[in-house]
């Protein structure tokens, strides 16, 4: 593992106000906290979420990973769906990103998922790189139409 000066562990319920942050900045838009603080409850307790913050020596939060199990029913096994990622930009060059991805993935062998995928912005050329080299391929588009 990358591990260097930093910490990999699960999220818990103090990091809230950290993941909270970094989808609004993800996002740049405002997400009610109150919703959010539900929703964090309840995916930090569900065995098919998995939640991931990185922190370093002084317990800082660098950066944070959401996955979710997916069923899938052509393998009959599990996937697992990266749904959030992000680093703190001041953390970004220090490859924080590479070491919780590969927490994940090895976490994703030992319990038997299928792939691992992942969606990203068209616009974000950073992001498709970064998978990319991950040996990511592109293998569908998603179509969205607001309701």
């Amino acid at each position: 593992m990358l591990l260097k000066n930093w910490n990999i562990r699960k999220a818990e319920l103090k990091d809230l106000n950290y993941v909270h942050q970094a989808l609004e900045q993800t996002y740049l838009n405002t997400i009610d906290i109150e919703m959010f603080r539900e929703q964090f409850k309840k995916k930090i307790q569900n065995k098919n979420s998995f939640i991931y913050v990185a922190t370093n020596a002084l317990g800082n939060q660098m950066g944070c990973i959401i996955c979710e199990k997916e069923e899938n029913v052509i393998s009959n096994k599990p996937n697992i769906q990266i749904k959030e990622f992000f680093i703190t930009p001041i953390y970004r060059k220090l490859n924080v990103a590479d070491d919780l991805f590969l927490h994940v993935y090895e976490k994703a062998m030992k319990q038997g998922f299928d792939k691992i995928e992942v969606l990203c912005n068209l616009t974000s050329t950073t992001t498709q790189n970064f998978y990319s080299r991950k040996k990511f391929r592109p293998t569908k588009k998603l179509y969205v139409k607001s309701i």
